[in-house]
């Protein structure tokens, strides 16, 4: 096992630029497919309530994610195969969320979310600084 520094700024910008998207990509999709038409509401009047509301309820998925991110910066995995783990985390702790609150709409927002912790998973470096590296 290899001695890391954990380096948290991918977990935060991860989890908060998911929270930041998910209502917009919501929307567009709302927007572009308009099933519905009564389900769409502006953004701009939704968005804080559903930020918080968001945050709230990531909270378990997110802890879980930090125990797994913790755990990955300890091993020598491949950066790819420990994104790919950490997004899927994330990805099956919205559907399960999602699902547990119920409501018309969870498979839309359950839907908007994942494609935004996909999006910002991928956009976002991972990074786990070895010790050595630190020292220099």
């Amino acid at each position: 096992m290899k001695e890391q520094n954990t380096d948290w700024i991918f977990l935060f910008k991860h989890w908060i630029f998911t929270l930041l998207l998910g209502p917009v990509i919501s929307q567009l999709i709302m927007y572009i497919i308009v099933l519905h038409p009564n389900k769409i509401v502006g953004l701009l009047e939704v968005f804080p309530i559903a930020f918080i509301f968001s945050l709230l309820f990531s909270i378990p998925t997110y802890i879980i994610y930090a125990s797994a991110y913790n755990y990955f910066s300890k091993k020598d995995l491949p950066i790819l195969l420990s994104k790919f783990i950490l997004i899927s985390i994330a990805v099956s702790g919205i559907f399960i969320t999602s699902y547990l609150i119920k409501g018309y709409m969870w498979l839309d927002i359950a839907i908007s979310y994942s494609i935004s912790s996909i999006i910002s998973g991928l956009f976002f470096k991972l990074n786990f600084k070895d010790e050595e590296e630190n020292a220099e």
